[in-house]
């Protein structure tokens, strides 16, 4: 290797009467070049690695981004080829004493410089193409996981929509009030019927507005606050514009309400208290407790599968608290970009 990496300085060394003799000389600037140009490439891949990540954080402008990540590795690459010609050049008088080799070339010495810059814009060009496909076969990988997670996670929400204790509990109420409110009736078959679309429709997709999932709780809680009247109450309290940058996966705090809901007892005087807000990097959702004492032991499918379909997205996790009062559920904010790598 050592001698294939000599042989790269005698492309464009005139001072090299013998191109293929293996000399100290050659090997000595072969070693210390070696170490020059990894140390070049680490500099380099530190600066381009800012550039992508800056990229990632803003979906706009990604030719831009790519122009400037092509730019800075040019001229990188020109004054690092420089260098090396320079130091080449010194070194190879003032350690062996060059100095009737070098005295017809110029300091710039383009042949070498340029043959240099070649080399390094081949393999930039190379590791942006490897990364690209690297990244490429990963996504596909967690798109694929993504999607059996997703298709766990509709079978658990339509499990649990359309299942017949809730199909029973659900026209009980409105067998009930139809009789008594007809309005009251109408919206709640009106609730329901859009309860059971969003679940065919949007289970389809990977993520879904904020702003969607929400209205989809509204119509849930409608159902359950029917049901229970006084002994359930919701405050949402999400900024604005998070509801309408936002994305979760369908169904996540739909699941959230209805665990706080399966979970607890409550009444109109001790009511279930669930609220939905948020902090700079995470929705939250919080309710207090008063576990059901007749409630079977929970396997926690649900919030495993939410943990893992998170995972797919981003490294910041699901964090899940629990006290004696209260348990909170936190979710990291998924933004556009998010939906735009993932949903199909």
């Amino acid at each position: 290797m050592i001698f294939l990496f000599n042989l790269i300085f005698k492309i464009g060394d005139d001072s090299f009467n013998v191109f293929g003799d293996f000399t100290l000389r050659g090997f000595v600037f072969s070693v210390y070049f070696m170490g020059y140009w990894l140390s070049i490439w680490y500099i380099a891949d530190f600066f381009g690695q800012k550039i992508i990540a800056w990229q990632k954080v803003s979906s706009k402008h990604t030719h831009f981004h790519t122009v400037l990540l092509f730019t800075f590795h040019f001229c990188f690459g020109f004054i690092a080829a420089f260098l090396a010609n320079y130091i080449y050049r010194s070194g190879d008088v003032y350690l062996f004493h060059m100095n009737e080799a070098w005295k017809d070339v110029t300091v710039f010495n383009p042949e070498l410089t340029m043959s240099l810059l070649l080399i390094y814009m081949m393999v930039f060009s190379f590791d942006t193409y490897y990364s690209s496909s690297i990244r490429i076969n990963e996504d596909k990988l967690q798109l694929e996981k993504l999607k059996r997670e997703n298709t766990l996670a509709q079978y658990l929400n339509l499990k649990s929509q359309i299942e017949p204790h809730f199909l029973f509990n659900s026209l009980s109420v409105l067998s009930s009030v139809i009789h008594s409110d007809a309005n009251l009736a109408s919206e709640f078959t009106i609730r329901l019927s859009r309860i059971l679309r969003y679940m065919i429709e949007k289970n389809e997709h990977i993520l879904v507005p904020l702003k969607d999932e929400i209205s989809f709780v509204d119509n849930y809680l409608f159902l359950i606050q029917t049901r229970f009247q006084k002994g359930i109450n919701f405050k949402n309290s999400l900024d604005k514009k998070i509801i309408s940058s936002s994305y979760v996966p369908p169904a996540s705090l739909q699941m959230l309400i209805e665990n706080a809901v399966k979970h607890n007892k409550f009444t109109k005087r001790e009511p279930l208290e669930i609220i939905l807000e948020n902090d700079k990097e995470n929705l939250i959702v919080r309710n207090n407790l008063n576990i059901r004492e007749d409630i079977e032991n929970s396997t926690e499918l649900g919030l495993d599968n939410l943990k893992e379909r998170f995972k797919q997205f981003t490294s910041g996790p699901v964090g899940i608290e629990k006290t004696a009062s209260q348990f909170t559920v936190s979710l990291p904010i998924l933004t556009k970009l998010h939906y735009e790598r993932f949903n199909i």
